[in-house]
């Protein structure tokens, strides 16, 4: 919920744990990105990717929880927020795109295997690259895995206010004021 410095204060897990290891690098980097230090980020990411391929992360693949591929997703996120810092909505977009690839790839399971839709970021880095039409569809897309997620009707809002068309925003924003009412973080964006 974009408490970046609560999030940097955490301490580390314990070295020999490398998926938490580096979803730690993932979420501090993530904070740092959107912070503004970049080169920090970066350096997140570093850390981050050669634990992708550490043994006892592939030791915890298996049909019960897939830890690589939730690293890929973590690596690509992070990718794309750095691009999204850096201003290079290129690469955010198609890191973004990589990541819904990879979560769309994931069989069905309550709680999902990744905490959030991806698609909230990918819609983001769209709205942010002028491309509303696209972030429409990559929204709509997710309302279908996820009816009433606040997060991507807010982005939806977004995406059709940028397009004029403003009789549907307002319908959506009517829907998303009941949904988000009880609420306690307001929104900017389809995500922090």
């Amino acid at each position: 919920f974009g408490r970046w410095r609560e999030l940097l204060a955490e301490p580390a897990p314990s070295a020999d744990l490398a998926y938490s290891m580096a979803i730690w690098h993932y979420a501090r980097g993530i904070a740092l990105a959107n912070t503004g230090d970049v080169a920090a980020a970066r350096a997140e990411r570093a850390a981050l990717v050669p634990l992708k391929a550490n043994d006892k992360v592939l030791s915890l693949d298996g049909g019960d929880y897939p830890a690589s591929t939730l690293l890929e997703i973590a690596d690509a996120l992070l990718a794309g927020e750095i691009g999204l810092a850096s201003e290079d909505l290129g690469t955010a977009i198609t890191q973004f795109e990589h990541a819904v690839a990879v979560q769309d790839s994931l069989p069905y399971t309550e709680p999902p295997f990744w905490y959030y839709p991806t698609r909230q970021s990918l819609g983001l880095a769209l709205l942010r690259a002028g491309r509303a039409t696209a972030a429409e569809q990559v929204y709509r897309k997710d309302l279908e895995q996820y009816p009433h997620n606040g997060w991507s009707t807010y982005g939806l809002i977004q995406s059709l206010e940028a397009q004029n068309k403003n009789a549907e925003a307002a319908e959506h924003r009517s829907h998303f004021a009941m949904m988000w009412s009880l609420a306690d973080v307001e929104l900017s964006a389809s995500r922090l």
